[in-house]
């Protein structure tokens, strides 16, 4: 029986661009992605889980790898994550910028305060989020 192909791809992101990903295919590790990335795999045809991770931010997809066929997929940052990113920035820019009181800043901090630490507790397993190519 012919085995089939797993193509992965690392969407290009600001967020997390300088560090590499780890790939897990059940459990297994196969290395790193930097941002941009794309790599292949020859697998055997079964159901596997498909695991990302940097740091303790990780995404999983569960993937059904067919004899002879390939399934691409591509993997990025959910929106809550750049959210988390995003908004600290622009609260502390207003702030300074715009010389807003620091309780509006308090306010516009709160989304991506909230955000992050769902994100680092309940949400750590879906950083990261799959696309099928």
């Amino acid at each position: 029986m012919s085995n089939g192909k797993l193509i992965l791809y690392r969407k290009k992101n600001f967020n997390g661009l300088a560090v590499g990903m780890d790939i897990y295919i059940n459990d297994q590790s196969y290395g790193k992605m930097a941002s941009g990335e794309q790599k292949e795999f020859d697998l055997e045809p079964g159901v596997y889980k498909i695991k990302v991770q940097q740091n303790i931010k990780s995404g999983e997809q569960e993937v059904t790898i067919e004899a002879g066929k390939t399934i691409s997929y591509a993997y990025y940052p959910s929106l809550l994550s750049i959210v988390s990113f995003v908004s600290p920035l622009i609260g502390l820019g207003l702030l300074f910028l715009f010389k807003i009181s620091l309780s509006l800043t308090a306010l516009l901090l709160m989304p991506g305060a909230i955000t992050a630490i769902y994100l680092l507790t309940a949400g750590k397993t879906k950083y990261f989020l799959f696309s099928r190519n």
